[in-house]
């Protein structure tokens, strides 16, 4: 009874299985991937990890790059308009030959592919505060005013850097030209608006952020023109020049000699020296600002 009974059961149980139904493993698309939809097997539950929908739906992000604006350079052909500023003997303006050489500047520094901006393209004559509002609303700027003085030696050349009255280190240059402006206020004065104001920029006070640029900028400007313009002096002045204390960026002035010519053409053969001389102080003065990366112990 017993081997019959087994093989009833036997029969009985094969017979179950092969009417029950099949479920295939059918694919399932998931973001563009194909996975299998198993059974997790029993038994404690495996170490939990990422998803391959939750890995394709979130994509790889790099870290930020913060890239720093790149350099523009504003030229300030001085005076314009009315304002002819000096006069030579031959009635040459300084207004038009400071424009000369602003557009002789501008393609020496162009050909370092920088950009250039001028305050006046022609025989405008923008304010101060017009010409300060230009470079102020720029960023990674610099400021160069152009200026041709009514005397001296000529085929000189002289930098100006701005000081203000209560820089009491500072050395003001008592002869300096047109490009001067009157006294100031007194020095407790100033200390005084700047402190009620000291999460702001004061116009007037502009120049203050950017002093020893200005000054680093400015010495590196006359060392290029002293190779190129001989019997200039071998460092720039600090004056109060009234164009650049409103500007909140490294900022000088640079001054030729002399208007006072009877033939222009000495003037005109400034033009090309001096554009030489501002493009490599620019390169100077730009690029250390970005030091290359320290060379190992025992490297070339």
């Amino acid at each position: 009874m017993w081997p019959v009974r087994s093989l009833v059961i036997f029969a009985l149980s094969g017979a179950a299985l092969l009417t029950s139904p099949v479920r295939p493993l059918r694919p399932e698309r998931v973001h563009g991937t194909l996975i299998a939809q198993v059974q997790a097997p029993s038994g404690p539950p495996p170490q939990q990890s990422a998803s391959p929908s939750s890995t394709l739906s979130q994509p790889q992000l790099s870290a930020p790059t913060e890239e720093t604006p790149a350099l523009t350079v504003v030229l300030d052909p001085a005076h314009g308009g009315a304002d002819f500023g000096a006069r030579g003997p031959t009635g040459l303006a300084e207004s038009d030959v400071v424009l000369d050489f602003a557009r002789a500047a501008r393609i020496a520094l162009e050909a370092q592919r920088l950009r250039v901006l001028l305050t006046r393209e022609g025989n405008q004559d923008p304010s101060f505060d017009n010409r300060s509002a230009m470079v102020n609303a720029l960023g990674n700027a610099i400021f160069i005013s152009l200026h041709v003085s009514s005397s001296g030696p000529v085929g000189t050349a002289r930098t100006y850097y701005y000081v203000f009255p209560s820089d009491s280190t500072a050395v003001v240059n008592p002869n300096a030209s047109a490009t001067a402006s009157p006294q100031g206020p007194a020095p407790q004065v100033l200390d005084q608006q700047l402190s009620a104001h000291n999460s702001l920029i004061e116009w007037d006070h502009a120049q203050r952020s950017s002093v020893d640029l200005s000054r680093q900028l400015a010495y590196l400007t006359q060392t290029e023109l002293v190779r190129r313009f001989r019997g200039s002096p071998e460092t720039p002045n600090a004056a109060r020049v009234r164009q650049l204390r409103t500007i909140a960026a490294p900022a000088i002035a640079i001054e030729l000699s002399s208007i006072d010519v009877t033939d222009s053409k000495r003037l005109d053969q400034m033009a090309q020296p001096l554009a030489e001389a501002i493009g490599r102080a620019v390169a100077e003065f730009h690029y250390p600002l970005s030091p290359p990366a320290a060379t190992p112990n025992g490297g070339h």
